[in-house]
């Protein structure tokens, strides 16, 4: 295999500069068109290739890459083994280089593709896996690992936007609750003070805050500690011993539980929509989709509907049986059902569905924003008013 190094314009009209693996000029070019890209320049690559520079876990980003790439020597006429092996030269991620390795030398060696692709779980997970060897088998394995490519990447989208929408307002609550902490330890007790020389009685929510500031100086690093060890202690129950419990009270939690429900939602009928297009059973992609199931509720009501199937019954029936979907998605599967369509069903459904998620994020973002600067400047208002107030008195006093 040759590297060559390129410059091209995408189909947005930007301008994208790279490197690409390829056994001559010709499949390279072949395999950039397949990519959208115009190539304005291509020189042969003689400098040295560089090893692989992270190892350990995969990041979404690395194994879109790494995908996308394989279908784009895959589509340029490069056998399975050569696009293996070059992908795997190229790429940055030890885990990668190393999980395709052993599936070229099990391709090689004569494995079936099924036991080859079991060498790079992490790179391709059960699911993902299924949906190879499907192509594979299928002949059309460009094709899979193109839409493989984008369906990591739109889920790394939406796991981003998830994490974002959840993450940010805690990030806002944890430095204005820690703002206040330094106010009340710090800040009050000196300000207050110069009102208790005065020998006059203060009022009760100055006492109160009093109270609150020297209850914070003396035994403030142990509250911290201890919420803390709770903290990692309901992480751990909650990723372990007690998950299916913790998803179930996560699905009942008003606003955060109707997001994790419309995600696990839109990564389940994604799911579906994939391996039905790439020509995965029906019953086997239930399966899968019980398996991508965050929700152990909505796994049971995939797998269901599975058996329900298996045991002759109609999809749009077995669905409607096992409440596994809403109404929309009922009625699209049922049109796609009378057109011998499941697999557009699936993916318009899960389309629809993304689109609701994004639109709930949007809101969700746009009302806990106000929300937050109410609470917190209700607290700041206390604070202030346990100041005030003993000016107050005493000007009263005074007069």
């Amino acid at each position: 295999m040759i590297r060559f190094r390129f410059e091209a314009v995408n189909a947005t009209g930007n301008r994208e500069r790279g490197d690409i693996a390829a056994r001559d000029e010709r499949a390279a070019l072949k395999a950039l068109a397949a990519r959208e890209l115009t190539v304005l320049a291509i020189t042969e690559d003689t400098s040295p290739i560089a090893a692989p520079r992270r190892a350990g876990r995969i990041s979404a980003a690395d194994r879109a890459l790494a995908v996308r790439q394989l279908a784009g020597l895959i589509e340029g006429g490069v056998t399975l083994p050569n696009a293996l092996a070059s992908v795997a030269e190229n790429s940055e991620s030890v885990a990668i280089a190393r999980e395709l390795a052993d599936v070229k030398n099990a391709v090689t060696s004569g494995e079936t593709l099924a036991a080859s692709f079991d060498r790079a779980p992490k790179l391709f997970p059960t699911v993902e896996r299924q949906v190879v060897v499907a192509g594979a088998e299928a002949g059309d394995l460009s094709r899979v690992l193109l839409r493989l490519a984008d369906f990591f990447e739109a889920r790394d989208v939406l796991r981003g936007k998830l994490i974002g929408a959840l993450v940010y307002p805690m990030l806002v609550g944890v430095v204005a609750l820690g703002v206040i902490a330094a106010l009340l330890i710090f800040v009050m007790p000196q300000i207050i003070a110069a009102f208790a020389q005065t020998k006059q009685a203060l009022p009760w929510l100055t006492r109160a805050m009093i109270a609150l500031a020297a209850f914070m100086k003396t035994y403030g690093a142990h509250v911290i500690g201890a919420l803390v060890a709770v903290a990692v202690l309901a992480v751990w129950l909650a990723r372990g011993p007690l998950k299916s419990r913790a998803l179930g009270l996560l699905q009942r939690v008003p606003l955060i539980g109707a997001l994790a429900q419309s995600a696990d939602e839109v990564r389940t009928l994604s799911t579906l929509a994939m391996l039905t297009e790439s020509a995965v059973p029906l019953p086997r992609a239930l399966t899968a989709a019980a398996l991508t199931a965050r929700f152990p509720a909505n796994a049971a009501r995939y797998r269901s509907t599975r058996e329900a199937i298996e045991r002759g019954g109609g999809v749009a029936q077995s669905l409607s049986e096992t409440q596994a979907v809403d109404g929309m998605t009922l009625e699209l599967v049922r049109q796609g059902e009378a057109v011998g369509s499941i697999a557009a069903a699936f993916s318009k459904a899960a389309h629809l569905k993304n689109q609701a998620l994004e639109r709930r994020l949007q809101w969700f973002a746009t009302l806990v924003e106000p929300i937050m600067i109410i609470v917190l400047g209700g607290v700041v208002l206390v604070l202030v008013l346990a100041v005030m107030l003993p000016i107050v008195t005493l000007n009263s006093t005074v007069r």
